[in-house]
C-alpha cells in the first residue's frame, strides 16, 4: 500500500500522549521485521524490556534525546481499513562530539514503502546537522532485511559486524554510518 495523494504524513516531536502508540507500532514492527529469525518469546521479552511504557515515556521526556513520531491521516473520508494515526517513530541522541546515534526508527508494517521511514530519517538527519556532527550511526540486526535495505538505500555505509544483545541472546548486527 502506498500513501495516496489524499493522505498526509506529518513528522512531529513526540509527547507523552504518544507513548501507547509508540509501543503499539514497536510491537507490530518487531514481529514483522524480526519474526523470521527471532523466536516469539525473544521478541516478547525484548518488547517488554525495551518498550516498557515508562521507559518510552522517559525517552520522550529526556532533554538530550530527539524523539519524533509520524502520523498519517487519510483526508478522503474513506474507512477502507487503512491504518491512520501514529504509524512510525524515531529517536536519536548525540553520543559523541562528532556523532549522533540513531537509537530507533520503526514504521508500522502496513506503511512500509510509503515514505514514512524516509520522512522520519529526514527529520532526524536535519536535527543531527543542527548538532554539528559529522555522521549518524546505527546498528541493524543482520537478519533484518527490511532495515538493512532501508539504510543502504539511504546512503548509509555498512561497517563492521558486531554482536548485539537482544533479550539476553547475542545476534550479529551491522554497524551503519551516514556521513553528513
Amino acid at each position: 500500500m502506498s500513501v495516496a495523494p489524499e493522505d498526509s504524513v506529518r513528522i512531529r516531536e513526540a509527547t507523552v500522549e504518544d507513548v501507547e502508540g509508540v509501543v503499539a507500532v514497536a510491537r507490530d514492527a518487531w514481529y514483522a521485521a524480526y519474526g523470521g529469525f527471532l523466536e516469539p518469546a525473544t521478541i516478547e521479552q525484548a518488547l517488554t524490556e525495551y518498550y516498557d511504557p515508562e521507559l518510552v515515556r522517559a525517552g520522550v521526556e529526556h532533554d538530550d534525546i530527539a524523539f519524533y513520531v509520524a502520523e498519517v491521516e487519510a483526508r478522503d473520508g474513506d474507512d477502507d481499513g487503512d491504518r491512520d494515526g501514529l504509524v512510525g517513530f524515531a529517536s536519536a541522541e548525540r553520543t559523541w562530539s562528532d556523532e549522533v546515534e540513531l537509537h530507533t526508527i520503526y514504521v508500522h508494517p502496513d506503511r512500509w514503502g510509503d515514505g514514512v521511514g524516509s520522512a522520519l530519517l529526514d527529520r532526524v538527519t536535519s536535527w543531527a546537522r543542527g548538532q554539528d556532527v559529522e555522521r549518524i550511526a546505527c546498528g541493524v540486526l543482520e537478519g533484518n532485511a527490511v532495515g538493512v535495505g532501508f539504510f543502504e538505500s539511504k546512503g548509509f555505509r555498512r561497517g563492521t559486524t558486531a554482536n548485539a544483545e537482544v533479550a539476553g541472546e547475542l545476534h550479529p548486527e551491522y554497524e551503519f554510518e551516514l556521513e553528513l
